[in-house]
């Protein structure tokens, strides 16, 4: 199996942090359907998958000189609460989620994707 290049790396780097913002945010519109845990929770940790693919952009573009791309420097969605659920219509996932103890949520979290971030 070939090695990727560097700059094959940072594309991939690069793409996953878009295509993981646009699952925070369709999870913070629509939700998710994972039947044991919250939207809130599953936010979270696509949150963190930004966080890491950031920091290997980062690594990449020190460790050979790089300039640091645009998609560094695209907003970090916010945590939210892990009880978080952008609709409560799916009935038995809800009651699931709520027998297993878990505290729900509909507040939303304002994410601004104006607002740039030195991660």
């Amino acid at each position: 199996m070939k090695k990727k290049t560097v700059q094959e790396q940072l594309l991939e780097y690069r793409e996953s942090v878009i295509k993981e913002l646009e699952i925070w945010k369709d999870h913070n519109k629509r939700g998710c359907v994972d039947p044991f845990w919250a939207d809130g929770c599953n936010m979270n940790l696509t949150r963190n998958h930004i966080i890491y693919y950031k920091g290997e952009i980062a690594k990449i573009c020190k460790e050979n000189g790089l300039a640091l791309p645009e998609e560094y420097y695209l907003p970090l969605p916010p945590e939210v609460d892990n009880g978080y659920m952008a609709k409560l219509d799916q009935k038995e996932r809800v009651q699931r989620l709520r027998q297993g103890g878990w505290e729900l949520t509909t507040k939303k979290v304002k994410y601004d994707e104006t607002q740039l971030s030195l991660f």
